[in-house]
């Protein structure tokens, strides 16, 4: 199971970004193997949010209905105990390693699903991965 983060769905999903280009194939071999993916309800609402400002509402919603309803997404709650274990990370992570809310939260999905790849453009991911236990592949290397 790999987690993607949300910004390489934005790039994915926005063909005007220089990132699209980058992003564009690694997502596609994703999205066509049997690997199942995951993300949470939380990075759902921003990609959502990332796309109705910058697409017309038809656009917006094609993409979105389009996200949700791959065949092989795991969309997780972000229930009390998941909350609880991302504001852990994020005091602890937040202030020495930049470590935001929504990304604590994909740290407490990845925890609960024993996912250990994540496929992000985040350097706090990047700072923290060997000492997590997880692999970062950031396919945006030549920006």
């Amino acid at each position: 199971m790999i987690f993607i983060d949300s910004n390489i769905w934005c790039y994915y999903f926005d063909k005007r970004l220089p990132e699209h280009q980058l992003v564009r194939e690694s997502v596609r071999k994703i999205l066509l193997s049997s690997e199942e993916l995951a993300s949470n309800t939380i990075v759902v609402m921003e990609i959502a949010h990332y796309l109705v400002r910058h697409f017309t509402e038809e656009a917006a919603r094609k993409k979105i209905e389009h996200f949700v309803n791959l065949r092989n997404m795991k969309i997780l709650d972000l229930d009390t105990k998941l909350m609880a274990e991302s504001l852990d990370y994020l005091l602890d992570y937040g202030y020495s390693d930049g470590l935001g809310g929504r990304d604590a939260t994909i740290i407490a999905v990845m925890n609960s699903q024993g996912i250990k790849t994540l496929l992000s453009h985040d350097e706090a991911f990047k700072r923290l991965a060997e000492r997590m236990t997880f692999k970062v592949i950031d396919p945006v290397t030549t920006i």
